[in-house]
């Protein structure tokens, strides 16, 4: 079935980034709702608080008995200096995670190359790109340890398909693509498994 088979995700420990709000807030809720544990990490404290609370709602409606603790942190997935210190901020009975999933991100503009300011360049890039990869090689270490995980990526459609006025944002996503398969390719003689998801229209 899918990566939210409920048999497969009860109990297990799930860290989603950028989990604040829209894909990466609906996938911490499907996972409490299979029974996961979850780590909600994003830059808004205040919203992730009541995505975490409606985590333990969709979980205590589903009746289940394994899962049920979640975990807030607030960090800025673009900032090293806060990616290096992710370790102290997690809860100890969370830190056997399984299951990573990459989402933060977001895209600024729709100017065309020539009209691009810096800050967004900069902005996209650190976050998207720089930012997954800091994350996934944190995470990559302790999953290589336990000889286990699962890390996925969320893409886009624009990491397939460049528009007019994305060529920044698509850029990042063929970024995040190339990244992926090649760490699907570092990885595929281990138990680690490695996922890209795309969403679009």
């Amino acid at each position: 079935m899918s990566v939210f088979s409920a048999t497969r995700l009860l109990g297990k420990t799930v860290l989603v980034t950028g989990a604040s709000s829209g894909i990466g807030a609906a996938t911490a809720v499907l996972f409490a709702k299979a029974g996961s544990n979850v780590i909600l990490v994003a830059r808004r404290a205040e919203v992730l608080k009541q995505v975490a609370d409606q985590c333990l709602a969709v979980h205590k409606e589903s009746g289940l008995s394994h899962g049920g603790k979640f975990a807030t942190i607030q960090l800025d997935v673009s900032d090293k200096v806060q990616v290096a210190g992710f370790w102290d901020k997690v809860p100890n009975d969370l830190r056997d995670i399984d299951i990573l999933v990459n989402n933060a991100g977001f895209v600024l503009g729709m100017e065309h190359v020539g009209n691009i300011s810096d800050e967004d360049v900069e902005g996209m890039f650190a976050t998207n790109v720089l930012g997954l990869i800091s994350v996934t090689q944190l995470l990559v270490r302790e999953f290589k340890k336990k000889q286990a995980g699962h890390i996925i990526n969320l893409g886009s459609i624009a990491g397939r398909e460049a528009y007019a006025g994305g060529s920044i944002y698509t850029a990042t996503k063929h970024a995040v693509r190339a990244f992926t398969g090649s760490l699907l390719r570092e990885l595929v003689n281990t138990p680690i498994r490695v996922t890209e998801i795309d969403p679009g229209k």
